[in-house]
């Protein structure tokens, strides 16, 4: 699932270009047995897995321009996603962008790339349970993230997590319940 015209000519036509950034979050968190605790992987590894049975319809260019948590996440650290977004963007011109996120600050992540790529169609998308515990979860919301931007709504960022897909703004985080549900506003 690599990007580049060696891969795009083995999978062929009508085959997804997909810009996919993953920025760690609970979705990538591994259970580290010496000391009990969560830490965020570095390699994209549950998205890999999840991905890879669909593997020879895709051409992805897998971006990792930040891997944390995304409470410990700066304006650094989105000025570092956007610049990697932007930067994939002109070598793929028309790809959707998929970004992997975590769940507590994805809507400011959202709001950058919304400022900078606003002719883009980005999807974010992430966990509330670790791939690593819960593989059932992750996947879904992976599997909605790529299910919609393949249909290119236009230009927009959306989140897709917890079953549901709206624009930015559009969901919120109900930790009592541990999803996402619709902002009262939409």
């Amino acid at each position: 699932m690599q990007a580049g015209t060696d891969k795009a000519a083995e999978v062929g036509a009508g085959s997804t270009h997909l810009i996919l950034v993953d920025t760690g979050g609970t979705f990538n968190k591994c259970y580290q047995p010496v000391d009990g605790t969560l830490v965020v992987g570095q390699g994209a590894r549950a998205a890999r897995e999840i991905l890879r049975s669909a593997e020879e319809n895709l051409v992805i260019d897998w971006l990792e321009p930040v891997c944390k948590d995304s409470l410990e996440m700066t304006d650094e650290d989105r000025e570092a996603i956007v610049r990697a977004v932007r930067k994939a963007a002109d070598r793929h011109p028309g790809a959707p962008v998929l970004v992997v996120h975590g769940t507590d600050t994805m809507a400011l992540t959202g709001e950058a790339l919304a400022r900078s790529v606003p002719e883009r169609c980005v999807v974010l998308t992430g966990a509330m349970r670790p791939y690593e515990i819960d593989p059932v979860e992750a996947s879904l919301n992976l599997g909605l993230a790529l299910g919609f931007v393949q249909g290119c709504p236009g230009p927009g960022v959306y989140l897709a997590i917890s079953g549901l897909v709206r624009p930015l703004g559009g969901l919120e985080k109900d930790r009592s319940r541990g999803c996402f549900r619709p902002t009262r506003l939409a």
